[in-house]
């Protein structure tokens, strides 16, 4: 116990499940939960043995967290880092880093200036298949690559958007911003900087109480010269659907349904080290092993800055240079 990693966690929405993962995980400690709720926070405290806080800079003054997990709306995700970073923890949030660019660079700074880690949970990284996808695209194992399609088509109801999801202020977007955004960093993985948005549009098709977006669409294209072809939408009555496609001169990578075919049989022999499963094993290589993580505060920006850059092209009707 002693050589734990200690973590508190703010917010029990998703933040259950990632409790959860802490209590699960081999050289994990909770050591506290904070949320305004009474119900869930009782519910932690009795199902993973740990203490609670309704205030969450109360369980950052503790002396006996290591890091903190930000699992808050979007839009706080940056504000309750930097308090977390300023008393001296490692942090983690969850997706998106935060709803601005601006708000991510700030986070980073802070966690900088303060000398602990930032890591952003996108759960995707840490799968075998994305891994071997990414290892194929960036050795040249399907020649240049040609296209890569983004397609997320989920259901939301309505009720879904009682509350912050579905705001500017608090979920930065809608359903590239909170859905979509685990597959757009996918894509800027698998395909490297996008050079710019070449067109865009979103709206609300189906929704009557979610004020930012339910389906975007968009076209990009990569630093590579590669073509990029974005759908997320919160509309679909058909069940999940979440795949990225991507093809190249000699062959073809995806998920969603998986796609692993070359051209003449030239498959390429892929052997990945070992990795951790999820970001609370990342954290904890990380931290005790001064290693990189598989999402930094850099990674975890690029997401935000790319949907934002969509976000202006539609609004504006013009294309969108990325620096």
């Amino acid at each position: 116990m002693a050589n734990n990693l200690r973590f508190g966690v703010v917010g029990l929405g998703m933040g259950m499940n990632r409790s959860n993962m802490i209590h699960e995980t081999e050289g994990a400690e909770l050591v506290a939960v904070a949320d305004l709720v009474e119900e869930r926070r009782k519910t932690a405290e009795e199902r993973f043995g740990c203490e609670s806080h309704d205030d969450a800079l109360e369980m950052f003054d503790r002396d006996d967290i290591d890091v903190g997990m930000i699992m808050t709306p979007s839009g706080l995700h940056g504000k309750f880092g930097e308090e977390a970073a300023r008393r001296g923890k490692h942090v983690i949030t969850t997706k998106p880093m935060d709803v601005s660019v601006e708000n991510c660079n700030s986070l980073i700074k802070t966690c900088e200036d303060n000398d602990v880690k930032l890591l952003v949970d996108f759960g995707e990284r840490y799968g075998q298949h994305n891994r071997q996808i990414q290892h194929v695209l960036e050795t040249g194992g399907i020649g240049r690559p040609l296209l890569c399609e983004l397609r997320m088509k989920w259901k939301r109801p309505d009720s879904y958007y009682v509350g912050w999801h579905g705001t500017w202020a608090l979920d930065g977007g809608g359903s590239i911003m909170n859905q979509g955004v685990h597959y757009v960093d996918l894509m800027l993985w698998f395909m490297g900087p996008v050079k710019r948005v070449i067109g865009a549009h979103f709206d609300v098709y189906d929704h009557e109480n979610c004020e930012t977006e339910d389906m975007t669409s968009a076209i990009l294209e990569f630093e590579s010269g590669a073509l990029g072809h974005v759908l997320t939408t919160t509309t679909y009555p058909g069940g999940n659907v979440s795949m990225i496609h991507v093809h190249g001169e000699k062959g073809i990578v995806g998920l969603g349904p998986d796609i692993w075919s070359f051209a003449d049989d030239d498959e390429p022999n892929v052997e990945l080290s070992p990795y951790p499963n999820n970001v609370i094993e990342d954290a904890i290589r990380v931290i005790h092993d001064g290693v990189s993580p598989a999402v930094d505060g850099y990674e975890g920006r690029r997401s935000v800055a790319l949907n934002m850059a969509i976000y202006e092209c539609a609004r504006t009707g013009k294309s969108v240079e990325l620096s």
